[in-house]
């Protein structure tokens, strides 16, 4: 008989119950609002995105991008400070 297994694992809590944030990221990163993946690299004011097959932009700001993961579309108005 094989056990059950849950691929999905809990977000970390806090003492409060209220999900934790992931020391790993940066602030210069720009991720999807829903799935958290990686949209941007923000440098020297602009952001740098890049795309299969060595696709790569420089952009200015306001930045809109549809996540490639899970279709959401994310704004940036401004670098992260």
């Amino acid at each position: 008989m094989t056990t059950p297994f849950n691929s999905r694992q809990a977000a970390p809590t806090n003492g409060s119950g209220a999900a934790t944030t992931r020391s790993t990221t940066s602030n210069q990163d720009w991720r999807c609002t829903r799935c958290d993946k990686l949209l941007g690299v923000c440098r020297d004011g602009r952001m740098h995105l890049r795309f299969a097959r060595g696709h790569e932009y420089l952009v200015g700001f306001p930045v809109q991008a549809t996540c490639r993961g899970c279709g959401t579309l994310n704004n940036a108005t401004a670098p992260a400070r």
